[in-house]
């Protein structure tokens, strides 16, 4: 696998729409005080996997996708105020780490469902 891989025949379609969902899911469900809408806020990250086209790239753009949230968190405290010298990092570690998992399991996800019409 070569770094070529990560760039090329990105869907954006996907990674747009699924950071904008992530986003959104989680700062109306904070918003509003509606905490299990935040189970359903991977779903965002999840569509990002699921329109890659290999593993590599699904980590990648997973966790690309977390950034309009981190934005959001930080330079304009939709989640809450922030306190502490590190605390910036460590949601941006968080994030990225979440954003990682769930593109790759929605990858997954698509490799199986892929393989299941195959047999």
């Amino acid at each position: 696998m070569e770094l070529k891989d990560i760039y090329e025949n990105i869907n954006l379609k996907s990674l747009i729409i699924g950071a904008a969902l992530f986003a959104f899911i989680v700062v109306l469900a904070t918003e509003y005080n509606l905490d299990i809408l935040l189970i359903f806020s991977s779903v965002g990250l999840l569509y990002i996997g699921y329109g890659s086209r290999n593993k590599l790239q699904s980590v990648v753009l997973g966790a690309i996708g977390t950034l309009p949230l981190f934005i959001a968190t930080v330079f304009f405290e939709r989640l809450g105020p922030i306190t502490g010298e590190n605390i910036t990092l460590l949601i941006l570690i968080s994030f990225l780490a979440i954003g990682a998992f769930c593109g790759f399991t929605g990858f997954y996800f698509s490799e199986n469902r892929k393989k299941a019409i195959g047999q």
